[in-house]
This record gives structure tokens, sequence and C-alpha cells, in this order.
């Protein structure tokens, strides 16, 4: 099993809000861009998602927010790249059951990085925050 310790839990969340890899400062709004906005906050999301054979082959977002949204987008994206739509739903309900459940004996060795937004429930906003790419997905598989 895969932890992390408090630091490298901070490494990992700063890295990825201060130099995301899939994030444009404007994206192309298509027929299938998805939105989806926080109910709390200034969180913000356009992203798109393309897919070839019901495989995630490319992604590309605008977003405006926290560093813990903007964190999740970039990470949640590098894991589900070049996955398949059935791998990405398995992927959303064990990321979903880890932000919202309080199961600490529970472990998600199989959502790797992902693990590091586990403690967000702590805080209502930020579980606001780090749901956003879960909603967006979501939305994308179906």
């Amino acid at each position: 099993m895969t932890t992390y310790s408090n630091d490298e839990i901070r490494k990992i969340i700063f890295e990825a809000y201060i130099n995301p890899k899939y994030k444009k400062s404007k994206i192309e709004l298509k027929d299938n861009t998805i939105f989806e906005h926080s109910n709390i906050c200034v969180d913000d999301l356009k992203i798109n998602l393309i897919w070839e054979n019901n495989n995630l082959i490319e992604v590309e977002y605008e977003a405006v927010g926290c560093l813990i949204f903007l964190s999740s987008v970039d990470l949640f994206i590098e894991f589900v790249l070049n996955k398949s739509k059935s791998e990405i739903a398995n992927i959303l309900d064990q990321y979903f059951e880890m932000i919202n459940l309080n199961d600490k004996s529970k472990t998600y060795c199989e959502i790797k990085k992902l693990q590091v937004f586990r403690n967000v429930k702590v805080h209502f906003n930020r579980l606001e925050c780090a749901s956003i790419i879960y909603r967006a997905f979501k939305k994308g598989i179906a």
C-alpha cells in the first residue's frame, strides 16, 4: 500500500497546483464541453474530454479556483488519461467513497496519488472543491 506523509501530501498537491499539466488559459468551447461550478465558492471548470474507442486520449481544461480544486483536477486527469470509460467509472467510485466516507481502515492504493485528498472531508468547503472533478467526469462518461 502506498501511503503519503503530510509533507509528501503537501508537495504533491502544491506541485499539481503550481505546474498543472493539462490546464490551458483558454479552451475552445465545444458541444460536449463540460461545465462545473462550485456551490459554495468561485471554483469553476470548463473541460474537454477527447475519447477514441471509449478510451480517454486527451484532456484540456480551463479553470479558476483554489489549491485543492485545481490540484484535484490535474491529478485526476493525470491518473485517468488513457483509461477506458469503465476503468474511469471504477476510479470515480473509489475516489467518491474515499473523499466522502470516514472509513480509516480502508485503503485506496488502486487510486495512487489521488489518496492525497483522503482527508478533505474534514473541511466541508474542501470536500466541495475536491468533488467538482468527480461531477465533471461523471457527466463525461455518461
